[in-house]
């Protein structure tokens, strides 16, 4: 099957076996190395991608349901002045994942800083909270998890709200 999509920016047109999950189309064709080899469909968490700027199991989702589609991985993402929104807020609140769920814990905490970056609606703990459950590793408690995700939210309005601010 011919699939077009379009992953860390770059337009790609690929054959691919229509049953093959997106974890291994990123990690064996595409050879993106923040998707980790012992995934495969265990539901870990450590396989997670931006698809369409929405976090979710990259092992769960077959190749042919990406056609189309725009995908963000931590190789990509990592190269972004939004990463360092993210990284800032680890440094700040002394809270660090692991190497293994590292790469999966920022992207889902850019899912959600995403959508509340803008304000608007107040930030919901326990959404937050049910969404972290999707990594399964145990290398940050909920509260720091909770923490991070705050501080990167504030780190990105703030440095969306410098950026727009006329010069007088």
């Amino acid at each position: 099957m011919k699939i077009e999509l379009t992953v860390d920016g770059k337009y790609l047109a690929l054959s691919v076996s229509s049953d093959k999950p997106l974890n291994l189309l990123l990690r064996d064709d595409l050879e993106i190395k923040s998707i980790h080899s012992h995934c495969n469909g265990r539901m870990c968490g450590n396989c997670i991608v931006l698809l369409e700027g929405r976090a979710v199991l990259s092992c769960l989702i077959p190749s042919f349901a990406v056609r189309g589609r725009t995908i963000v991985t931590y190789d990509g993402f990592c190269r972004t002045r939004d990463y360092r929104d993210i990284e800032k807020a680890f440094a700040a609140c002394s809270a660090f994942p692991c190497d293994t769920c590292y790469a999966s814990r920022v992207l889902l905490i850019e899912s959600i800083v995403r959508r509340y970056e803008r304000g608007g609606s107040d930030i919901d703990d326990n959404e937050i909270l049910q969404e972290s459950q999707l990594i399964r590793c145990f290398c940050m408690d909920s509260a720091s998890f909770l923490a991070v995700v705050k501080e990167s939210i504030s780190n990105r309005r703030k440095r969306k709200n410098v950026r727009r601010t006329p010069v007088t």
